[in-house]
Parts: structure tokens; C-alpha cells; sequence
């Protein structure tokens, strides 16, 4: 009987997670369904629309529309072989946040391992975009990119909106939020 409840506790609560009720937010050249309880922040721009979603855990998600939006790509892992280690102590170099392997080459493969987040690719409303999400929820980047929504006066218009270290019930509403952009029609 115990186990029973226990259970019954575990699905009501993921129940509960799928009732939120979620609102149509409109942001310069898109829409975005987010949860009712996230605030929206109106932030000043200097070459692009820029604004800020706070989420009902205190997370803050950016949005960044114009021709010089991030395209969320994470920063290089520098990784030599260990036997370059003396080379590096002979100049004195900085080695902080280097990688040394044990083999001699170095490989995509092994670079992969280092890193935080992944990325894939998925169409939402009709554009290619690129959905970036930490390998470990809470530690790294959650976000969307599109390369392309159009040319304005001074180049090709991306978008990005994105949170570093998002909890993980705002990290799953931001990635459910993400798929329900709409991209308005210049």
C-alpha cells in the first residue's frame, strides 16, 4: 500500500508539470507561447531587439533579435597531447583550462567528450534552427538560434534566445516553449 501511494504521489506531481497554463507572448519579429507565471523584461538595444524573460523559478532566459544575434556556438576546447606539456612549462604558457590526453592525436571524438552542451536541429515554423541544451540539466547553455529570417537594411536577421544554468523544470518549459515559435512575416 505504501509503495501505492508513493507511486501515485510520483504521477500526479508529472500531472501537475503538463497542467501549466501557458500565454501567447508577442517580441518584434516573433510569438512565443511561455508559461503564464514568466515575466517578460523590455531591455534597450543599441543595434538589435532586445528583451528578457524571467521564469517562475528566478532564471533569466535573453532574446536577441538583429544581424549580429550569438549563433550559441560553445567556446573550443584547447587539447594537446600530454607530451607537449614541457613545451608549454618551457614558455611559461598559462595551461589553465587546457587538456592533456594521453595520445598523441587528438580527435573530434575527443573533444566531444569536454563539452557542455549539444546541439541539434529542428524546423519550427518553417525555418531551420538550432536548439542548444546543456549534456547536464543545469550546467551549461538552453537556447534557440535561426540564421535567417530575412535581410533587413543591414544584413541577414538572426534570432537567439537563450539561459545559462536553467532549473530544470524552467529548462523543460523554455525547450517546450522553443517549438511554438512563430516567426512573423516581414
Amino acid at each position: 500500500m505504501k509503495k501505492l501511494s508513493i507511486l501515485l504521489v510520483i504521477l500526479s506531481s508529472c500531472v501537475a508539470k503538463e497542467n501549466v497554463r501557458m500565454e501567447k507572448q508577442e517580441f518584434g519579429a516573433f510569438s512565443i507561447d511561455l508559461p503564464a507565471d514568466w515575466k517578460v523584461n523590455e531591455v534597450q538595444g543599441i543595434d538589435s531587439y532586445v528583451s528578457e524573460i524571467v521564469t517562475g523559478d528566478g532564471d533569466t532566459i535573453h532574446i536577441d533579435s538583429g544581424v549580429y544575434s550569438n549563433s550559441l556556438e560553445e567556446e573550443s576546447v584547447w587539447m594537446y597531447p600530454s607530451s607537449m606539456i614541457p613545451f608549454f612549462l618551457e614558455r611559461e604558457t598559462d595551461t589553465t583550462g587546457m587538456v592533456f590526453l594521453n595520445k598523441e592525436k587528438i580527435e573530434e571524438a575527443d573533444r566531444e567528450k569536454y563539452r557542455k552542451w549539444k546541439n541539434s536541429f529542428e524546423r519550427i515554423d518553417g525555418y531551420q534552427a538550432k536548439i542548444v541544451e546543456p549534456k547536464v540539466v543545469g550546467d551549461g547553455l538552453t537556447g534557440v538560434y535561426f540564421d535567417s529570417l530575412g535581410v533587413g537594411p543591414m544584413g541577414k536577421l538572426k534570432l537567439q534566445i537563450s539561459g545559462f544554468d536553467l532549473t530544470p523544470e524552467s529548462n523543460r518549459l523554455f525547450l517546450k516553449s522553443i517549438m511554438t515559435i512563430k516567426i512573423k512575416e516581414k
